[in-house]
C-alpha cells in the first residue's frame, strides 16, 4: 500500500510534465516521428530483426479487448508471419473482467506468459508477492519510452509493466446532441449538467451511462468528491493519497454525505443497467445516442469511432466543482507485464520487443486514439484537445481506485452509494462504507 502512494504522490508530478512536453504541438510530434524514421534503426526505436537469435514456441496473453484498440487479432497475424517459428494465443476478455479473471489465474498458479495490469490495482500487489512481476528495465523497448511512463511503472523497485499510454477520467459526449439540447459548451457547474439531465428525461433520454463492472466506475463521482476535497485541504490529500483517512475527524464525514447525496442525485439521470453493464455495453447505449455522456477516459477515442464513425466526440471534466477547484482525475493507463516464471520466456521478451516497437506501438495508439506513452510518437485525438491544459494546472490527483483507495473497498463504496439510492438510509450507507474503509486502511 505504500508503494502505491508512493506512485500517487511522487511518480505522478513527473508523469504530468513529461506528457505536457509529449503532447505539444502536432508539428513537434509529426518532426520527433520524421527524425525517428529517418534515422538509423536500433533496437531500442525499431522492430527486433531477422539477425536475433531464432525463438520458439507458444506465448499466451491475457488482455482486456480494447487495451491494443481491438486489433490484436491483426497484429497476431503480423507478427507469426514475420516470426512463424513463435505462436501468439490470445484470450481478449470483457474489459470489465479483466482483472476478476488475473486474480483466479495467480491464485491457482495458471499464469499466461504476457498479461494485462494496472499499476496501482491490487491485482499488481498479488502478482509481485507470487513472483509473477518481470523487472522491464532492460528490456530494449522500454527505451522507447518517456521517462515519467517508466518512473510510474514502478512497483516494488521493478518496472513491471509496458503502459498503453495515460488517462484522464471524465465525461465522453456527443457534440451534436449537446448543441441540440442548448449547450454550446461543455457544462461548466453541477447544477448545469443537473439541469440537462431533467431536460432529456422530459424527451424520455438519459444524461449518463457507465460500466460497474468496470470497477473505477462503479463508484463514479466519488473521484471527484475526494479529489475536491483534496484540492482544499492539503491534510485530506494527504491522508487520501496514502489511504489513512481518519473518517471521525472533523468535517470529514460531510465530505461522504456530500458524495452519497451527490451520487444519488445524478443517479436519477442515469441510464438503467448501468449499475450491472458490462463495458462494452455501456459504450454501445453512447454511441447508439441513448445518452448524452458516458463515463470514460482519454483512451478509449478508437473504441467509440469503431461502434460510430460519425459521432462527433467531445470529452468533458465532471463539473463537479468550481474550475479552479475542480480535479483533474488522472493515472497511466493499463499496460502488459512479463510472466518472471513463464517457461518461454525469451520468445515472450521478444513479443513484446516488437509489440512496443515505435512502429508497432505507433499502429495501437492509433487504433486506441489515446495519450501516447512513447517518444515522438502519435497524434492526440481531437475530442481531447484540451486535456492537456488540464493537466497544466494544479488539480491533477490520482484515480480513487490505483493507490488511494484499494479495490475492494471502492467497490464497498459504489455498493453503498446505490444502496442509499433505494432505501434513503444515508448514515447506515455511510457507515458500511466506513467499516469496509477501516478494514484495509493504512496503519
Amino acid at each position: 500500500m505504500k508503494m502505491k502512494s508512493l506512485v500517487s504522490m511522487v511518480i505522478m508530478p513527473m508523469v504530468i510534465t513529461c506528457l505536457l512536453a509529449a503532447c505539444g504541438s502536432k508539428e513537434n510530434a509529426n518532426t520527433s516521428t520524421t527524425a525517428a524514421s529517418s534515422a538509423p534503426s536500433s533496437a531500442a526505436s525499431a522492430a527486433p530483426t531477422t539477425e536475433t537469435p531464432v525463438l520458439k514456441g507458444e506465448v499466451n496473453v491475457l488482455i482486456g479487448e480494447s487495451l491494443l484498440g481491438g486489433i490484436h487479432e491483426e497484429l497476431v497475424t503480423q507478427f507469426e508471419s514475420e516470426y512463424p517459428d513463435i505462436k501468439i494465443k490470445v484470450e481478449a476478455l470483457p474489459d470489465g473482467g479483466i482483472f476478476d479473471a488475473l486474480r483466479t489465474k495467480i491464485s491457482t498458479a495458471e499464469m499466461p506468459d504476457l498479461y494485462e495490469i494496472n499499476i496501482g490495482h491490487v491485482t499488481t500487489g498479488l502478482a509481485d508477492e507470487s513472483g509473477y512481476l518481470y523487472d522491464l528495465k532492460d528490456m530494449e523497448a522500454m527505451g522507447n519510452y518517456l521517462d515519467s511512463v517508466k518512473g510510474a511503472s514502478i512497483y516494488n523497485g521493478k518496472i513491471v509493466d509496458f503502459s498503453l499510454g495515460s488517462g484522464v477520467l471524465g465525461l465522453d459526449y456527443d457534440k451534436k446532441a449537446l448543441a441540440e439540447l442548448g449547450y454550446t459548451e461543455p457544462f461548466k457547474t453541477w447544477d448545469e449538467m443537473i439541469e440537462a439531465g431533467m431536460k432529456l428525461k422530459e424527451q424520455g433520454k438519459d444524461l449518463l451511462v457507465y460500466s460497474s463492472k468496470w470497477e473505477t466506475a462503479i463508484s463514479n463521482i466519488f473521484h471527484w468528491t475526494f479529489g475536491h476535497k483534496a484540492i482544499v485541504d492539503p491534510e485530506f490529500k494527504e491522508a487520501y493519497l496514502s489511504n489513512s483517512i481518519d473518517w471521525t475527524k472533523e468535517g470529514y464525514r460531510d465530505v461522504l454525505v456530500e458524495g452519497f447525496e451527490r451520487f444519488k442525485e445524478l443517479n436519477q439521470f442515469v441510464r438503467v443497467g448501468s449499475f450491472t453493464n458490462e463495458v462494452e455495453v455501456a459504450r454501445q447505449s453512447f454511441t447508439n445516442g441513448e445518452s448524452l455522456t458516458l463515463i470514460g477516459g482519454s483512451w478509449e477515442a478508437g473504441s467509440i469511432h469503431k461502434l460510430n464513425p460519425d459521432l462527433d466526440l467531445g470529452f468533458m471534466n465532471l463539473p463537479y466543482a468550481d474550475e479552479n477547484e475542480n480535479p483533474v482525475i488522472f493515472v497511466p493507463e493499463d499496460g502488459l507485464a512479463i510472466n518472471a516464471k513463464s517457461e518461454n520466456l525469451e520468445a515472450t521478451k521478444f513479443f513484446a520487443n516488437w509489440l512496443f516497437s515505435k512502429e508497432t506501438y505507433a499502429k495501437i495508439q492509433k487504433a486506441k486514439g489515446s495519450m501516447s506513452a512513447l517518444k515522438g510518437v502519435g497524434d492526440l485525438d481531437p475530442a481531447y484537445v484540451d486535456v492537456p491544459n488540464w493537466l497544466a494546472t494544479d488539480n491533477v490527483i490520482s484515480f480513487g481506485n490505483t493507490g488511494p483507495v484499494p479495490g475492494p473497498t471502492w467497490i464497498a463504496l459504489g455498493n453503498a452509494a446505490q444502496k442509499y439510492t433505494f432505501d434513503d438510509k444515508l448514515d447506515e450507507s455511510i457507515d458500511q462504507f466506513i467499516k469496509e474503509y477501516d478494514k484495509t486502511k493504512t496503519k
